[in-house]
C-alpha cells in the first residue's frame, strides 16, 4: 500500500485534526488529566470526532453543566469501546451497533439518550464517480463491525436491491480515511460530519447516504454503575444538555460555532457551513431503529441469534 500522508493537499489538515483528537477537555478543571470515573461528582464522556456530541460541546462551552464533565476524545471505535469496557469513561457517544455489541457481551450498560448525527458518502480525489452505481468493484474505506460497515453494505446495492461487489479497505481512524480519499487511495467512504464537509472543502464530491441508513443510529451509552452511583452528576449532565439544545435553537450559529472549532477541530470558515441535524432534548432511542441493525448483526454472527437487546434502551429516571 502506498505510504499514507504523502499528499500535500491535506497533510497539514490531518495533522491538525489528529492533534485535536488527542486533547482532553474539562468543563471545570484545567488539570483533569486522569480519569474521574471513581469520583461521584464527575462524569467522563467518550466521544468520536463527529457532530453527534455537538450539544455536549456547546454545553461545555457555555458553562451549562453544574458538575464537572470531562470530554475524552477517541479517533477510532475500537479505542472508544475499550475505554467504556475498562471503566475509563462513564459513558460514550456511540452507534447502536457498538452499544449492542457491548451489551450482548454482558457489559452492564444502558442506552438512555438518542443522539443526532450526520454522515455522507464521500468520493475519492480525481475519481470519475458521482453515484452509488459507480462504486461497483471499487475500493471502499470502512471499519469492520461498525455502523459504517452496516451502512456501506446496505447502500452498495443495484436498482433491484441486490448487493454488488466492492473491495473492502479496513481503515479504523476517520482522519486517515479522509486522507486516503484525498490522495486517491480510496474510491469512496461514508464519513461522519464534520469530515464530510472538510472533504468537500478540499474538492471531494459528496452525496447523501441512501435510504436514510445513517439517520437515528447513534446514542449515549452509560455504564449502569455510573447511572446508579453518580445520580447528581448525571442529572447535571441532562440539564446542561437540554439547556444547550434550547440555546442552539434560540441563537444564531455564529454565537456557538466556536464549539465546532475548539472541540471538533473544524476551521472557522467551515464551522458555519456544516449541515447540522435538528437536535432534540434528552429522549430515548426508538427501539424500532435498533432492529434492522440487530438483524444485520445476527446475520453476520456478531451477536447470538437469541440476543434481543432487551433492557438496553431504558430511561435514566423511570417514567
Amino acid at each position: 500500500m502506498k505510504r499514507l500522508l504523502r499528499t500535500g493537499l491535506s497533510f497539514c489538515l490531518v495533522l491538525s485534526i489528529l492533534a485535536g483528537l488527542m486533547t482532553l477537555t474539562s468543563s471545570c478543571s484545567s488539570n483533569s488529566k486522569s480519569t474521574t470515573t471513581e469520583d461521584s461528582t464527575h462524569l467522563s464522556i467518550g466521544v468520536m470526532p463527529s457532530i453527534d456530541y455537538l450539544p455536549i460541546a456547546v454545553a461545555e462551552q457555555q458553562g451549562f453543566f453544574s458538575r464537572p464533565i470531562d470530554i475524552v476524545r477517541f479517533a477510532s471505535p475500537m479505542e472508544r469501546d475499550a475505554a467504556l469496557q475498562t471503566g475509563s469513561v462513564d459513558a460514550s457517544v456511540t452507534d447502536y451497533m457498538g452499544a449492542m455489541l457491548l451489551h450482548s457481551k454482558g457489559l452492564k450498560v444502558s442506552l438512555p439518550i438518542a443522539c443526532q448525527g450526520g454522515f455522507r458518502m464521500v468520493f475519492g480525489q480525481g475519481k470519475e464517480l458521482s453515484s452509488i452505481a459507480d462504486l461497483r468493484n471499487k475500493h471502499i474505506g470502512l471499519s469492520s463491525n461498525t455502523l459504517i460497515d452496516y451502512a456501506t453494505e446496505r447502500a452498495l446495492v443495484d436498482a433491484s436491491g441486490k448487493p454488488f461487489p466492492y473491495t473492502r479497505v479496513e481503515v479504523q481512524k476517520i482522519p486517515i480515511r479522509l486522507e486516503m480519499l484525498s490522495s486517491g487511495e480510496l474510491d469512496a467512504a461514508i464519513l461522519p460530519e464534520p469530515f464530510a464537509t472538510i472533504g468537500a472543502s478540499k474538492g471531494l464530491k459528496t452525496i447523501e447516504v441512501p435510504n436514510q441508513l445513517t439517520v437515528g443510529i447513534t446514542g449515549l451509552l452509560f455504564q449502569d454503575a455510573a447511572l446508579a452511583n453518580k445520580a447528581e452528576a448525571v442529572k447535571s449532565f441532562v440539564e446542561g444538555y437540554n439547556k444547550a439544545i434550547a440555546y442552539m435553537a434560540q441563537h444564531p450559529r455564529q454565537e456557538w460555532s466556536a464549539a465546532l472549532e475548539k472541540l471538533l477541530g473544524v476551521p472557522a470558515e467551515l464551522a458555519l457551513k456544516i449541515p447540522l441535524p435538528t437536535y432534540t432534548e434528552v429522549t430515548l432511542p426508538k427501539a424500532a431503529d435498533l432492529q434492522p441493525i440487530l438483524e444485520w448483526m445476527k446475520n453476520k454472527g456478531l451477536v447470538p441469534a437469541t440476543y434481543t437487546a432487551e433492557g438496553l434502551v431504558r430511561p435514566i429516571v423511570a417514567e
